[in-house]
């Protein structure tokens, strides 16, 4: 498999790797890469605590909040996803186990 760039004139090139990764979304370089949930709930937390306190840096701060935000709220569609589609019952006990640890681990 090779590398896939998509040209459009309007908006500028797309492009994905090998694996089918988004790198480059209508010309504007992106990153395909996995964060915690856990992880990132408690980023969206302290910055829903700290930004109405921050006048200096208070577009930036929204400006990542927004986007973790947006990262969360894809991993919720991206997990139903899975919960409904799950190959079986087992596979699907397996994961929801593991997804319960994995947010109750301190």
């Amino acid at each position: 498999m090779t590398a896939l760039i998509r040209r459009d004139e309007t908006f500028g090139p797309s492009a994905f790797t090998a694996d089918n990764d988004l790198v480059m979304n209508y010309g504007a370089p992106t990153v395909a890469y996995s964060l915690r949930i856990k992880d990132l709930e408690e980023w969206l937390t302290t910055l829903e605590e700290i930004m109405p306190s921050q006048t200096a840096h208070r577009y930036s701060l929204e400006g990542l909040y927004f986007a973790l935000k947006a990262a969360h709220d894809k991993h919720k569609k991206q997990h139903e996803e899975v919960v409904t589609d799950a190959p079986s019952s087992d596979d699907l006990m397996d994961y929801l186990m593991a997804y319960a640890a994995a947010l109750s681990t301190n």
